[in-house]
Parts: structure tokens; C-alpha cells; sequence
């Protein structure tokens, strides 16, 4: 098993990338620590899991308040005495307010809160804990939006994303000399909760037909791909690999489409 005797924390894992992660990270050997709000979501996953003998714990957090993410840690570490792996996938977005004249404030403050202040929190509490085990790997969900602009998800997402990937070079840089290493994924269009489909209709063929048409390859992008890249990157298989991002987009970042 890939992951057998690590320790994984899952932000934004009670959907989408986040559950995909959590139960592909679980059958290859990882004790998962799922993070999220939506308390009975998180403890069905969690079921699942030790129904097929995994090993995971949920803990209901905001990772854009710190008091809940030093929680979260601490209660973590009081389980399992260490943090392996980070998977920083907690994100939202505001469709509905694409151009910047349309945004308020306090929704801009909103999605920086979440998508790029939470991933500073949880890095900033979780990388004592790797430095004193002198190993760690953190992997944070950025966007292809950090590539290239689209015109539906709102500026303050763009924003945001691009501020990861910015954020993932200059932390690796930073702590390279300790063996910890900070990567991001770029995921393209992935049928998720946030791209407006629900976990069960995943593999109804109206959903996949539309999906089909959002990049070159010529498939829906699926959460599981997203836990595959996750995978690589937390396993020892990506060993030399740091301070780079991995873009899952079905060749989209590639493709010039005028529409």
C-alpha cells in the first residue's frame, strides 16, 4: 500500500475531491483525519471507511477560523502522534458574481477566507508538527484558473487560486531543508457539489455529456482523478518532487477554444 503507516488530514473532505482523497488515501493505507462542516456527511465517509477496515476519524472545523483549525491539529496529534500528509482541498466559489464590479466586499473577504487564509492556517499549525518529524508533505488544491481566466466563476476565485500556487512555491522554498514538501494540483472541470453535481449522479449520461465538452479529453473530469494526483504526491513516489504544481485538466490549460 502506498500510504501504509502515514497520517493524512483532508480539509473539504466531506464532498467532491475531498471524500475521492479520503477514501482512495484510507485503502492505501492511510489514517485519515477528514475535516469539514457538515457533521453527517463526514461521519458516513468516516463509517465507509472502517467498514472496509480504513482507519479515519472526522472532525467538524472551519479552516478559516483558527481556533478550529489549532484544534483540529491538536486533536489529530493527540490520536495518531503525527501529521504525514496535508491535503489543503477546502474551497468555495461565487459563480453568480463573475465580473469584479459585481462582488461585494464582504463576498471577496468570503473566498479568500476559505480558499487561500484556510490553507494558510492549516500549513501554519500543521508544519511544526512535520518539522519535528523531519518529513512531511502538503498538497494544496489550487485551480487551472491559476492558469487562465474563465468567464463564469467569479475574479475573487481567480484571485484567490492564483495566490496559492504563488503561496506553494515560496513555502516550499522555505522549508525544502526540513524534507517537507509543498505541491499543488491544478484540477480543471471536475464534476463536483461545486460545479453544480451532486455525488450521486456522477455517472448519469446527461452529466457526463456535458462534461465531455469542457476539455479536449474526451471524458468528464471525475474527483478521483484529482485523489490520484493527490496520491502521488503524498507517497513517497514524488520523494524528489517539490515546489511544482500538477495540473489534472483533461488538456483544457492547453486547448484554444474561442467561444
Amino acid at each position: 500500500m502506498r500510504l501504509e503507516n502515514k497520517v493524512a488530514i483532508i480539509t473539504g473532505g466531506t464532498s467532491g475531491m475531498g471524500k475521492a482523497t479520503a477514501n482512495l488515501f484510507a485503502k492505501e493505507g492511510a489514517k485519515v483525519v477528514i475535516c469539514g462542516r457538515r457533521l453527517d456527511l463526514g461521519q458516513e465517509i468516516v463509517q465507509g471507511i472502517k467498514n472496509g477496515n480504513g482507519d479515519a476519524i472526522f472532525i467538524a472545523a472551519d479552516v478559516s477560523n483558527e481556533s478550529d483549525v489549532k484544534e483540529l491539529v491538536h486533536h489529530s496529534i493527540s490520536k495518531y502522534s503525527k501529521v504525514d500528509v496535508l491535503f489543503n482541498n477546502a474551497g468555495i466559489n461565487e459563480k453568480q458574481m463573475s465580473k469584479i464590479t459585481d462582488e461585494t466586499k464582504s463576498s471577496w473577504d468570503k473566498i479568500f477566507d476559505v480558499n487561500l487564509n484556510g490553507m494558510f492556517l492549516m500549513i501554519k499549525h500543521v508544519l511544526p508538527e512535520m518539522v519535528k518529524a523531519g518529513r512531511g508533505s502538503i498538497i494544496n488544491n489550487s485551480s487551472v484558473l491559476s492558469l487562465q481566466a474563465n468567464k463564469v466563476p467569479s475574479t475573487s476565485y481567480h484571485a484567490s487560486k492564483g495566490a496559492v500556487t504563488s503561496m506553494t512555491r515560496k513555502i516550499a522554498i522555505d522549508y525544502a531543508q526540513s524534507n517537507i514538501r509543498i505541491n499543488a494540483i491544478h484540477p480543471g472541470s471536475i464534476a463536483t457539489e461545486m460545479t453544480g453535481v451532486e455525488w450521486k449522479n456522477l455517472k448519469q449520461s446527461e452529466v457526463i455529456g456535458d462534461f465531455k465538452k469542457k476539455q479536449p479529453l474526451p471524458r468528464m473530469g471525475h474527483p478521483i482523478d484529482i485523489a490520484y494526483a493527490a496520491l502521488y504526491l503524498a507517497s513517497d513516489e514524488s520523494a524528489f518532487v517539490t515546489g511544482t504544481t500538477l495540473t489534472v485538466d483533461g488538456g483544457q490549460s492547453s486547448f484554444y477554444r474561442v467561444e
